[in-house]
Parts: structure tokens; sequence; C-alpha cells
């Protein structure tokens, strides 16, 4: 009898384990790949509206997989940058936080050790990661600075690049 509820709690964990990871691994290659948009310094004038058409300040976004987080490299005639993020998921999209040393230099604290039910590690009990990264690494008030629309297929991230700020708007291609 102790055999077989060993056998069904190992098959149970292991069952549990690789949805996780089959999760994991489904939203990054939802968000891989290169954006195709635009780069705005009029930050204040962030459009609501997402729109395609091709002006001055096109750029392009590259987005891939590092481990448990993605890194990202947006770039035109006059940006080249990269950062690393964390992604989680928030309800159909994705959003992005700042990571390590980025995250100390804009909120002035180190992130906090992530539990299981958060991040990009799948959340067992579905719960919406992004609501769980809120509250267990930030305080009021903190800023957040843009993420992946799924439904438009779509980037956007407020970024400072050589103490100016820039606003990159892109389509997946």
């Amino acid at each position: 009898m102790k055999s077989i509820l060993k056998i069904t709690f190992i098959s149970v964990f292991f069952v549990m384990f690789a949805s996780c990871e089959k999760d994991s691994d489904s939203n990054f290659n939802d968000i891989t790949g290169t954006y195709q948009g635009t780069i705005t310094t009029d930050v204040a004038g962030k459009s609501d509206t997402k729109s395609s058409s091709d002006v001055e300040d096109s750029a392009t976004a590259y987005v891939t997989k590092d481990g448990d987080q993605i890194k990202v490299r947006i770039q035109n005639e006059e940006v080249d940058m990269s950062i690393m993020m964390d992604v989680f998921r928030d309800n159909d999209d994705v959003k992005v936080c700042l990571t390590g040393n980025d995250f100390q230099a804009m909120y002035g604290r180190m992130p906090g050790n992530r539990g299981m039910n958060s991040g990009m590690n799948g959340n067992m009990d579905n719960a919406n990661e992004w609501m769980q990264h809120l509250q267990d690494e930030h305080e009021q008030g903190d800023k957040h600075f843009g993420g992946f629309d799924m439904g438009e297929s779509s980037f956007e991230y407020t970024f400072t690049y050589n103490g100016m700020e820039y606003h990159f708007e892109g389509f997946k291609q």
C-alpha cells in the first residue's frame, strides 16, 4: 500500500513539474523574436493605440531567452542598448521588470527571492504572476515601464539611454 502511495505521489509531482516547465517555455516562445517599431522621445505623449506606420525613428527590438530571464536589445541609428528583464504573466499579457543592479538602481533595493509561485517558473495555484511579483518585490508607487500585449503581438518599453528617456513600441515580425 505504501508503494502505491509513493508511486502516486511521485507521478503527481512529475506531472506538476512538467506542466510548469511546458507553460514557462510556451511563454518564452510567445515573446521571443524580433519586434519592428518606433522609438520616441516624447514619453509623456505615449500613444494609447498602436500603429505600425514607418517613421524616421524606426527601431528594432530583439528579444531572446537568457536562462529564466529575457534579454532585450533595442537599436536604431541613435540607440543600441541591451537590458535583462524578468517576465511575469498578467492575465493574457506578459509584463517585464528590471533585474539585479538595474532593479537596485531604479528602486533603491535589491529584488527579493521569489518563491516557486511567481516568475516564469510557473504558477501552480494559477494566481496572477504579475500581482504576486508586485506584492513580493515592490512598494507602493514603484513604476514599471512596459511589457508584451499578446493579443496585439506587440512589445512596448520606456527606457533611459545616455541620460535621455525613450519609448519603444513595436510589433512581432
